[in-house]
Parts: structure tokens; C-alpha cells; sequence
């Protein structure tokens, strides 16, 4: 084994790293489909990691068996690998089956979210279930060198366990160099679909490299109870070898390491959401933040995984309560430091101008926050398969935990999302996960018999630690200063502050008269100067609507856009808001600029993703407007993407009108230049108009030719003369910038910039160049976007009158 296992650790390293970005890919394919709500987005990840569960507990079970287990290893990696090349046109066939089924029972959540489960389960299960497996599989190959049960010398076993323990590390660091690598390489440079293929080219590799050095070496000899069940296989009386092997006779160990297994991963991947969470809100909401988080999280579990050996040979019995109790106390002592974290961005804005500067300070605040209580949470799972290693049954042992581990991991995700933290938030969230952490030291402390009072006095300290931390500074925490590299004015006063998985941490800031709000620091809309843009973004599109019966609302935030919408005539109004924080807000702090629209009869609200409404609508809109958050928030770029607009027009109407907001700060000549084209792509009139420093977007598969008649009726209407300050609908039309052939130049002149002229779903463009924009200064990026549009102005005259 020795000899081999440099070369087993270099595959589950690389085995690791397409694994992540598996994930990944799959994820965002995925939410083409079902959406990005967090119910979707549970579903898949469940169904993710329950093939994971499956597969561990299949290959434990089997493994015993395998007289070359290397090439039983290589075998599931070229699984992984043919599956997956092939999983982008499988995912393609799901999206007909599922709009079915959401059409057949579009308000049953309990029947989407069991439809989700089965569609994803038919296309992920087989791959999933092989990557499961090969943990236990190559496990069997570190039992050369010690005898069954617990007959080789102590160093021979402890030589068992640290190689166990060093090639779970190693497969988790390889997780995070696929963080990495696919945030800021993979997914930018090859898309999707490339950076499926190249994993899945990778685990072909894998395959082959496995299979040739298992045929290659010797097979390793079977255990006793696996060769005892060979050689039974002769007779009439012997079992199958699918039979589960004979129970050790010290069965009673496992019976309790299993709790404990599923302990660590609930009690992980708990911590692993509320971080995560906070971490949105404290360093940023783009891809390249997301990448860059998870790895920083996979590095430290690492980490500590690769010291659980230590802890084994120092402590023996106690190492797995002296892991759970440093967990426990770690997390306590970091909890003050999370409302700390804005004002490392604050002074690194004074110093730091680059892109690469800016996103090392990202990694620099998320390692700082995580290290520690990540590398002692990452103790407690390795230190759990190094039981398994001494023992002759080893694969059946480390499967069985594995997959006890994996469904703590699911719960734990599911319940900490769902129910610890909105009850709790997130401040009172860690503080329950680290008294869980401390409550589980105790219990493995007389479950061993090791020292249990000084296990009793370290989780008190754990417990007193955390409940005399100071408070957290709300004002501080949500002051987005990760956005862009600044903390702004101080709020007086923070109305309302609410945290889930779906819209993450919304709040409502009091300042001078004027209420703000919030989605993770990033600035959503107001009851003051900014309400003539929101009211803007409705009043511009329906200069041009010709059919009046029905519109959608992309993204509800204050409401100021949805009730402007509502002083027209249309006869149903569709709202579609993936946050129930952001309605809540709405509700309670912008009646007012929103007239009340959400008490509106024709108002119909619905808590979806906008592109998954979309995709399961059956109805025709003459009107679709959409106001979202930046380009740049993680997913966000999916209605910006081709296919997107292809979706949208249709959905619409014949003449039917959409309206998207873009933002003309923070971004480049290039990424205006492509959300232009994109949208040029799928409508062949397009027109950009400019009010209080936004850019709206207005398209239609016919002219954008207003009625002077029409817009006189609806002056007329006291309804809308309250949302327009006085001015006239025609009025409006002066806003307008570019369109047409002016528009066209403007993106053949930003195509001399290079990069892809389209997004779409799959190069994901946007999603990775709009975040580049961050670092240019504010006031200096409009004046400069403006300044560029102004070349391409349209002068001609405009007809305001429809053509008979």
C-alpha cells in the first residue's frame, strides 16, 4: 500500500475537484429548470448528496469482496465521467416534464418538490451513488499491512488510520481547489457545458489511470470474513456474496459511532449555512464570492482533517470529544468578530483599487472568520473513520459512517435553513450550534469514559463564552461595505431586519427622513430621492403597451414599480418575488410608495424565481417589467442570458413589451455592450432610456411606437397623475437615449473590447465580468457611461402615433 498510495491520493484529489464542480454545474443547470428559490435549490442538493449517502452505504457493503479494488475504483470514476458527459442533454429533457407537471398543480409545493427530487434523482443518482462509493472502495486497499481485527501491531493500525484520515483531507482539499479553480478559471473560461466535459474528461482519465495500476499490482487479500464467504460459495449451503458480511464481534462501537457520524455532518454543514449566509452579507453576493467562500471553508475542513491523526496518537479515546469541544469552543470566540468584518473593507477601499486586491481581502476576512472553527470541525469526522481503520471489515465500517454522515449533512442544511434561522437569526444560530457542538463532546466524553469532567468544564466555558459575547452592531454588519469598498452614512435607526434562505439578510434603514431597503448591504429602494427611477422603470415600457389585459412584475422590492403599474388599466397584475422578507418590508415600510398595490384585487403575489414563472406561465403579458438587484449578484445573470429573453417574448403578447433595468455605474463599455446585444438577440427593437441615473431597457418584437391618444386618456386618469409629479406621459418619451441602428453601433464599437459579444446560459459571461465593474469608482463609471451614450444618441424624430 505504501507504495500506492501516493498515487491513490493524487486521484481522489483530482476526484475531489471534479466533484465540486459537478455540483456546481449541476446546480446552475438545474435552476434553469425548477428555479433558484431555496425550496429548488434544497431539493437538488438533497437528492445530491442522497445519492452520496446511497453510494457509501453500496460500496461499504461490497468492497469486501473486490479482490482488486483499484480497478473496482477506476470503474466508478469512468461511471462519474460517462454519466456526466452526458448530463447536459439529459437536463435538457427534464425541463418538458417538469412545466407539465407545475402546470398540472401549480400551488402544491409538497408535489413540485416531490417532482423536482424524482427528475433530478434520474439524471444525477447513477453518478452520484459512484462517487459515494469510492471512499469505502479505496479504504479497503489501507488495510495492507495490518491483520483482521484489530491483530496488527498499534503502529501498523495507527499507520491505517492516519493514511484513511490523510486521503479523506486530500479529497477535500481537492473540493476546494474545484471551488476555486471553477469560480475563477473553469466556469469563466469554458461554461457549463465545459466545465462538465473537462471534469468529465478528467474522471475518464482517472478511470483509466486506476484501472491500469490496480491490473498492474498485486490484488490484495481478501478478509477473513470476505474470504470465508468466498470460499462458502462453493458449497450448496453458501450465501450470496451480496449477503452482508458477518458482524464483528465488536459490534457495539459502531452501533454509537453511527449517531455520532450523523451528529458531525448536521452539526457541520449547520454551521456550514449560517456562515455561509453571513459571509453573502459580509464579503459579497457574486459567483466569485460564493467560489471563493466554499473553498475557504473545504481548505480548513481540510485541514483539519489532516490533524485529526494527531489529536488520535496524542489523546487516543478522548481525541473525538477534545475535536467536538474545540468546535464547540472555537465558534463561541468568533462569534463577536463577525460585525467586525465590514471595517476590514472600509480601510482596505482607501488602499486597495484592483479587482485581484479587493478579492484577496475577501479571502483574507472569510479565512480569518472560518479558520479556526472550521479546522476544529474538521477533526471530528476523520477522527470517527479512524475507528474503522483498524478493523479487518474496514470498507464496511467507513461506508456505514459515511453514509450516516452524509444524511446528517442534508438534515442539517434543511433544518438550520428552514427553521433555526429564521427563528433565530444568525448570531443566536451560532450560538445554538456551538452549545450542540459542546452538548455532543459531552456525551462522546461518557460514551468513552475519558475525562468526562474536564469535558463538562471546556463545554460550560464554551456555553458561558458564547452567551457573554457582545451583541452584534446591526447598522455595522448591513452596511454593505464589501460592495463596493465603502461603508456609507450611518443609519439613525434599523427598522427591520429579517434572515432566510431565499432573499438572504433584508433590512429596512432609517436615515433623514428616508427608509432604505437592503438585501445583503446592496442598496434595493427607497421612500425618497430614488422613487422617480422605480416609478420610471413602469412608466417608459407601458408608453408603448398595446395590450393591457395582463403584466408581470419581476422582483417587487419597495413596490414603488408594482403600483405604478397599478394606476394603469391593466385588468391582472402578477407579482413575482423570490423573498417573503422583501414582501414582508414592502408591506409594512412602502405602503406608501406602493400605493397599496399588494391590496389591489387584480395583484396576484407569488413566491417564485422570475425565470421559473416565466417558464411555467400560461398566459400572454403585454407588459413584463423586471427590477432586480445588480447584474452581478450570483444568479442574477440568468435573466440576462439569451435564453432568458428568448423565454420572455414568448410569454408576451403580440406587441407585447419588455422592461429590464441596467445599471449604468460599476460597469464597463463591454458588459453594457453584451446585456444590449443579448437582448437584441431575442427582440429586434430595443430602446435605452435614462431616468435618475438608470438605465432602463425597453423591447418588442414590433416598433416601440406610442399613441398620442392613448397617452392623452391616460394623463387623464388621477390614479396615474399622482405617480407622474406633474409632468405628461409624453414628456417621458425625451428620455429617451439610444435605439435601433444607434444601439447596433454601439455594440459593434465595444466589440473591439474582445470577450463574447451573447450571454447565455451556458458561457455565463455576465455573471463573471459584471463583478469587475465593482472596483471602478462610482460618480466617475455613470459620468463615463453617460458620456459614451451620448455618441449614439437617437435624433431622428420620433412617431408617436401607432401605424394604422
Amino acid at each position: 500500500m505504501r507504495s500506492r498510495f501516493p498515487l491513490v491520493a493524487a486521484l481522489f484529489f483530482v476526484s475531489g475537484a471534479t466533484g465540486l464542480l459537478y455540483e456546481v454545474a449541476f446546480s446552475k443547470l438545474l435552476a434553469y429548470v425548477f428555479g433558484a428559490t431555496a425550496y429548488a435549490v434544497s431539493t437538488v442538493l438533497a437528492a445530491f448528496m442522497g445519492g452520496l449517502a446511497l453510494g457509501a452505504h453500496l460500496g461499504g457493503r461490497h468492497a469486501a469482496s473486490a479482490r482488486r479494488p483499484l480497478v473496482v475504483y477506476g470503474a466508478l470514476e469512468a461511471i462519474v465521467g460517462a454519466i456526466c458527459a452526458v448530463s447536459p442533454f439529459l437536463f435538457e429533457a427534464l425541463t418538458s416534464a417538469y412545466v407539465a407537471v407545475a402546470r398540472a398543480a401549480p400551488d402544491s409545493l409538497a408535489l413540485l418538490t416531490a417532482a423536482r427530487a424524482a427528475l433530478t434523482a434520474l439524471v444525477v443518482v447513477v453518478p452520484t451513488v459512484a462517487m459515494g462509493a469510492t471512499l469505502p472502495v479505496l479504504s479497503r486497499i489501507l488495510r495492507a499491512g495490518a491483520a483482521p481485527d484489530g491483530g496488527a501491531p498499534p503502529a501498523a493500525d495507527h499507520d491505517a488510520a492516519r493514511r484513511l484520515a490523510s486521503l479523506y483531507a486530500i479529497n477535500t482539499a481537492g473540493g476546494a481547489a474545484g471551488a476555486l479553480s471553477g469560480a475563477y478559471v473553469v466556469l469563466p473560461h469554458l461554461g457549463v457545458r465545459g466545465a462538465l466535459w473537462s471534469a468529465a474528461i478528467a474522471n475518464l482519465a482517472l478511470g483509466a489511470v486506476a484501472i491500469s495500476a490496480g491490473l498492474r499490482g498485486p490484488a490484495p487479500a481478501l478478509d477473513a470474513a470476505a474470504a470465508a464467504r468466498a470460499a462458502g460459495a462453493r458449497s450448496p449451503e453458501a450465501r450470496s456474496l451480496d449477503a452482508p458480511l458477518p458482524a464483528p464481534a465488536d459490534r457495539g462501537e459502531p452501533a454509537f459511532l453511527l449517531p455520532l457520524a450523523f451528529a458531525s455532518g448536521f452539526l457541520v454543514f449547520a454551521a456550514e449555512v449560517v456562515q455561509t449566509h453571513l459571509l453573502a452579507l459580509l464579503i459579497g453576493n457574486s459567483a466569485y464570492a460564493f467560489g471563493l467562500m466554499l473553498a475557504v471553508f473545504l481548505v480548513c475542513l481540510a485541514a483539519g482533517a489532516a490533524r485529526s491523526h494527531v489529536l488520535a496518537r496524542r489523546h487516543g479515546e478522548g481525541a473525538l470529544w477534545r475535536g467536538l469541544v474545540s468546535a464547540a469552543l472555537s465558534l463561541a470566540a468568533t462569534i463577536p468578530l463577525w460585525d467586525q468584518l465590514p471595517r476590514i473593507f472600509a480601510f482596505a477601499g482607501k488602499h486597495v483599487d484592483s479587482w485581484a486586491g479587493r478579492e484577496a481581502c475577501r479571502a483574507l476576512a472569510a479565512l480569518a472568520i472560518l479558520a479556526l472553527p472550521t479546522l476544529c470541525m474538521g477533526t471530528t469526522f476523520p477522527l470517527l473513520l479512524a475507528r474503522a481503520a483498524a478493523h479487518a471489515d474496514v470498507a464496511a465500517r467507513v461506508g456505514r459512517l459515511t453514509s450516516a454522515n452524509t444524511l446528517g449533512t442534508i438534515a442539517g442544511s434543511i433544518v438550520t435553513g428552514y427553521l433555526l434561522l429564521p427563528a433565530l437569526g444568525s448570531e443566536r444560530a451560532l450560538l445554538a450550534i456551538a452549545l450542540a457542538f459542546a452538548l455532543t463532546a459531552v456525551l462522546a466524553a461518557a460514551r468513552a469514559r475519558a475525562e468526562l469532567p474536564r469535558a463538562l468544564a471546556l463545554a460550560a466555558a464554551a456555553a458561558a463564552l458564547a452567551a457573554l459575547a457582545p451583541r452584534w452592531d446591526m447598522a455595522r454588519l448591513t452596511s454593505g461595505a464589501n460592495v463596493y469598498f465603502a461603508m456609507g452614512p450611518r443609519p439613525e435607526r434599523i427598522d427591520f431586519v429579517r434572515e432566510d434562505v431565499h432573499g438572504g439578510v433584508t433590512t429596512v434603514a432609517h436615515r433623514a427622513s428616508v427608509s432604505t431597503m437592503y438585501t445583503n448591504g446592496k442598496f434595493q429602494g427607497d421612500d425618497g430621492p430614488e422613487m422617480t427611477a422605480q416609478r420610471r422603470f413602469a412608466h417608459f415600457p407601458s408608453l408603448f403597451v398595446r395590450d393591457e389585459r395582463a403584466a408581470l412584475v419581476i422582483g417587487l422590492g419597495t413596490g414603488t414599480t408594482t403600483g405604478t403599474i397599478a394606476a394603469y388599466p391593466f385588468e391582472r397584475i402578477d407579482v413575482v418575488e423570490i423573498s417573503p422578507a422583501i414582501v414582508e418590508a414592502s408591506r409594512r415600510f412602502f405602503a406608501g410608495p406602493s400605493l397599496q398595490a399588494l391590496d389591489d384585487p387584480r395583484v396576484r403575489l407569488s413566491l417564485n424565481d422570475g425565470r421559473n414563472e416565466l417558464l411555467v406561465a400560461q398566459r400572454r403579458y403585454g407588459l413584463i417589467t423586471i427590477e432586480l438587484s445588480s447584474v452581478w449578484f450570483a444568479g442574477a445573470a440568468s435573466l440576462y442570458s439569451r435564453e432568458f429573453y428568448e423565454l420572455a417574448r414568448s410569454r408576451l403578447a403580440e406587441g407585447g413589451v419588455l422592461q429590464q433595468w441596467v445599471q449604468l455605474h460599476h460597469i464597463r463599455r463591454r458588459e453594457l455592450a453584451v446585456v444590449v446585444r443579448t437582448m437584441r438577440s431575442a427582440f429586434p427593437h430595443v430602446a435605452l432610456f435614462v431616468g435618475g441615473a438608470q438605465g432602463i431597457l425597453v423591447a418588442s418584437g414590433a416598433p416601440l411606437v406610442a399613441s398620442e391618444a392613448r397617452l392623452a386618456r391616460l394623463d387623464a386618469r388621477p390614479s396615474l397623475q399622482a405617480t407622474l409629479a406633474g409632468a405628461r406621459l409624453e414628456d417621458l418619451l425625451d428620455a429617451l437615449v439610444t435605439s435601433g441602428d444607434d444601439l447596433d453601433r454601439f455594440v459593434a464599437d465595444a466589440a473591439e473590447d474582445g470577450g463574447p459579444i451573447l450571454s447565455t446560459d451556458d458561457n455565463l459571461y455576465l455573471e463573471y465580468a459584471t463583478p469587475k465593474g465593482n472596483v471602478l469608482p462610482y460618480g466617475a463609471s455613470l459620468d463615463a457611461t453617460l458620456a459614451l451614450l451620448e455618441r449614439y444618441r437617437t435624433r431622428a424624430p420620433r412617431t408617436r402615433h401607432l401605424a394604422p
